[in-house]
């Protein structure tokens, strides 16, 4: 599978778009069979005050289901159009927002959590549920990717804060099953979900293969190369064990 010039066109010139499902209806039962155990103790963050939601990292390290999906050609394959022929798998991550979270996800760029040089990547998110407005779905700044990386706030808390500006963004709703794709250099936010419905979400980031470490300037070679020579690798494998650490030393 290959990106459409459309899909390529809205993000260089949006820094986003839906890929879809990539998924079929097995699959996919699959994966939240595998999301729900791999977060059944979840972290919980959130704003100041108001209630929380369900985070856990790296859950594809917890679940060989999550492994294989996260690496799968159906994933992986049309994000080359993206990133070239060299792409490893950079950080996953689960967050869920359960009927009735009040905290919502403040305005910042994937790249300010962590700096990834080049500062370009890509985060893929899944939904497991339905995203909409309603229950808090992305927001989006189109084209705010094109201003490249912007200084973040630090909280004291979980988040970054990247922007505290006027723009409203756009929302970026998915079905369940879906996928949106956007840079990280895209400013984005997530809502709160006031709903009786859950809102869980698989978010799920790749990188360049040729990638480093914005302070160590070592290559990410602890993160599984998932494809090499614009070829899927049927066992993605690293150079070296995971290291934490490289996150924020």
């Amino acid at each position: 599978m290959t990106l459409s010039r459309e899909q390529i066109r809205l993000f260089r010139e949006r820094g986003y778009f839906n890929l879809g499902r990539v998924f079929d209806g097995a699959r996919l039962a699959e994966l939240g069979v595998a999301y729900d155990r791999a977060l059944e103790k979840p972290m919980r963050i959130g704003e100041r005050g108001k209630s929380k939601f369900e985070y856990g990292p790296l859950l594809q390290l917890r679940s060989p289901v999550l492994r294989r999906l996260a690496t799968s050609r159906a994933l992986v394959e049309p994000l080359l159009d993206l990133l070239g022929p060299d792409v490893r798998l950079y950080w996953d991550q689960a967050v869920s927002k359960p009927p009735g979270t009040g905290s919502e996800t403040p305005w910042h760029q994937d790249n300010g959590y962590g700096a990834v040089v080049p500062a370009e990547y890509v985060t893929a998110t899944l939904a497991l549920d339905a995203m909409t407005v309603e229950n808090g779905c992305l927001w989006i700044q189109p084209g705010s990717h094109l201003a490249g990386p912007r200084p973040h706030k630090d909280t004291g808390g979980f988040f970054q804060i990247g922007y505290e500006g006027p723009e409203t963004g756009e929302p970026l709703e998915l079905a369940a099953g879906e996928v949106g794709v956007f840079s990280s250099l895209t400013m984005h936010r997530a809502g709160a979900n006031p709903t009786t419905r859950p809102r869980r979400s698989w978010v799920i980031q790749f990188i360049p293969g040729h990638a480093i470490h914005g302070e160590t300037r070592r290559l990410f070679d602890d993160r599984l190369w998932v494809a090499r020579h614009g070829e899927i690798l049927e066992e993605p494998y690293s150079e070296r064990p995971f290291d934490l650490s490289a996150l924020t030393s």
